[in-house]
């Protein structure tokens, strides 16, 4: 029997998103009393898990008669970028606004001052350190990484493996490694931990780690991505050394070239979390806060596990936009 495991925010391999789409534990509220502007700040949507949430925002409050003004960073390090469009947007005094933090640390002082100013801030998929925030709205790191460590105890039992990370001080990607390499460490002393590269989270660097890795260690029997665009760079290395298919890849997200890699099997799996899901919600909590509506002050969207065996079951509706939209 299929199970869905909703205490943890997980679908289980084989169950499909349309039950998450269809069972909504954060439901849209009713039509606000005037239209808010709300501003809406993301590492990069050249990345399609962010550009599905873009196209979750921005649906979302056209629902809801609000208006959005979307910020994209350019990447994970370009902290200051981010930081002067939370001020711009704090200048422009808009109601609320919705933050993916490039940086868990370097963001604090700018949520301070968003603070000090009255705008809620809703935090969404990858966290601020600071604690101001009036709600987060993400997916269960932990099990994620915790997902992709059972997968490999389960299909691989013994063997090596290494990690890319992907950008330091980002609490998603930090946060999965940490997990990932506990529950190895304590439940499966058959996999061996050979490295570790933190990086930006692009498929250029996750060719360049692979490539290293390759070259130091003489056996690699799976390598962990924290997201897969350093996935999609390892693959592209496995298979110019024709590897391909032969050691394991484990990834999160679910992009168009990695939902091809897993159909042909050069990625072993995938956890799909639900971005557009993500900016719905974050929508949905911003109005709830404006229109003065208790709010919890965390919520996990739901995750699955996919596989070449069950990748056909996938409802893209929650995680990517439709085919070509792109934001105003």
């Amino acid at each position: 029997m299929r199970r869905i495991l909703v205490a943890l925010g997980v679908l289980a391999v084989g169950a499909t998103l349309a039950w998450a789409a269809s069972h909504e534990s954060y439901p849209r509220p009713g039509k606000p009393s005037k239209s808010y502007t709300i501003g809406v700040l993301v590492p990069q949507l050249t990345n399609p898990h962010f550009l599905g949430q873009a196209y979750g925002y921005m649906d979302e409050a056209e629902r809801l008669g609000a208006k959005v003004i979307l910020h994209d960073a350019g990447g994970y390090q370009y902290l200051d970028k981010q930081i002067a469009q939370i001020e711009d947007l704090i200048a422009s005094k808009v109601d609320a606004i919705c933050l993916v933090a490039v940086s868990g640390p370097g963001t604090v002082p700018v949520v301070d001052r968003a603070a000090a100013a009255g705008i809620p801030v809703v935090n969404v998929n990858v966290m601020t350190n600071n604690e101001k925030v009036a709600i987060r709205i993400r997916s269960d790191d932990t099990v994620i990484g915790e997902t992709m460590a059972r997968f490999l105890h389960e299909r691989l039992k013994k063997g090596s493996v290494v990690m890319q990370s992907g950008p330091a001080g980002a609490s998603a990607f930090e946060l999965r490694a940490k997990s990932f390499r506990a529950w190895i460490e304590k439940n499966t002393p058959g996999i061996k931990i050979l490295g570790e590269r933190h990086s930006l989270n692009t498929p250029d660097q996750g060719l360049k780690n692979m490539e290293d890795f390759l070259q130091t260690f003489p056996q690699i029997d799976a390598v962990y991505n924290s997201a897969d665009f350093v996935a999609i760079g390892a693959a592209q290395a496995l298979k110019a050394a024709g590897k391909a298919g032969k050691v394991m890849i484990v990834t999160a997200d679910f992009q168009p070239d990695t939902e091809r890699m897993v159909r042909e099997g050069v990625v072993t799996q995938a956890v799909v979390q639900q971005p557009v899901t993500m900016g719905r919600w974050a929508i949905r909590a911003a109005v709830n806060i404006l229109e003065k509506r208790e709010v919890p002050k965390l919520l996990y969207t739901p995750i699955l596990s996919v596989t070449k065996d069950d990748v056909a079951t996938v409802d893209l509706s929650t995680v990517r936009a439709p085919a070509g939209w792109k934001p105003k």
